[in-house]
């Protein structure tokens, strides 16, 4: 008789690379550090809480830098997986704190927003050795952002990540076995 199993626990550090446009402002690169813990309930349903900093270098015009720092939660599900691979779809609500500086009249106004938002994505996890893995995920990231008319407006980012992740317990195996009738 097989014994019981609770949750399985990882965690990942990685880096992570978010292409924003600021509402028809050409599109934004940033890139910096991703870091994510993730529980597994069963083979195809989990919780991750995800969080990443990215920064952009300084801008030519205003002399700053901008930067989002995002932290996320919500359930992953696996539709598809092997013995080494699993697809993952993922839906992630939190909170986004977007730094830039904004053009009013000629002048730049360098301040920040925190405020809701959200991201839903796919992702691919690859077992390398023992209990090391490795993920890739791709975000539609919704944030805010302080536009010139120093109004609220919602901002379309893709994000990439890619980390190295570290399993606590071996991942439960996926195939079932038949069970032999005396």
């Amino acid at each position: 008789m097989p014994t019981a199993k609770g949750p399985e626990f990882d965690v990942g550090v990685g880096y992570s690379h978010v292409m924003l446009n600021l509402s028809g402002e050409p599109t934004v690169n940033l890139n910096g550090a991703d870091a994510s813990a993730t529980i597994d309930f069963n083979p195809r349903w989990g919780a991750t809480v995800d969080s990443s900093y990215v920064l952009a270098g300084r801008d030519p015009e205003s002399g700053h830098g901008s930067y989002v720092l995002s932290v996320l939660a919500g359930p992953v599900f696996v539709p598809v997986q092997n013995d080494k691979t699993r697809l993952l779809v993922r839906a992630l609500a939190g909170v986004s704190l977007v730094d830039g500086s904004v053009p009013v009249n000629q002048l730049f106004y360098r301040g920040w927003l925190l405020r809701f938002s959200w991201a839903v994505g796919t992702g691919v996890e690859r077992d390398i050795s023992g209990p090391f893995a490795v993920r890739f995920n791709v975000d539609y990231l919704r944030t805010k952002f302080m536009s010139e008319t120093l109004t609220v407006q919602p901002q379309n980012d893709i994000r990439f990540t890619g980390s190295l992740v570290y399993r606590f317990a071996a991942r439960r195996e996926t195939r079932h076995s038949a069970v032999r009738q005396p």
